[in-house]
C-alpha cells in the first residue's frame, strides 16, 4: 500500500462494497472482503482525521476559521 491515496482507498471500498452488496461471493470471500472493507474503513478515517488535525494547525496560525465554527 505504498501509492495509497484517500481516492485510491475509497474506489476500493466502493467496489468492495459493491460485490458484498451483489451476493454473488462465496462466503469465505465475502469474510474477507468485510475484513479488507474494514481495514479500509480504519485507515481512511486516519487519513481524514489527519487532514483534519493538519487544517486545525493551519487556522491556529492565523488562517481562516472552519466553516460553522467561531473566530
Amino acid at each position: 500500500m505504498e501509492n495509497f491515496t484517500f481516492e485510491s482507498g475509497m474506489e476500493e471500498l466502493e467496489n468492495l462494497v459493491r460485490a458484498l452488496e451483489s451476493g454473488e461471493m462465496p462466503l469465505e470471500e465475502s469474510f474477507q472482503a468485510f475484513e479488507r472493507g474494514m481495514a479500509l474503513k480504519k485507515r481512511l478515517e486516519k487519513l481524514l482525521e489527519e487532514g483534519d488535525r493538519r487544517i486545525r494547525v493551519l487556522t491556529e496560525n492565523g488562517e481562516e476559521p472552519l466553516e460553522g465554527e467561531e473566530a
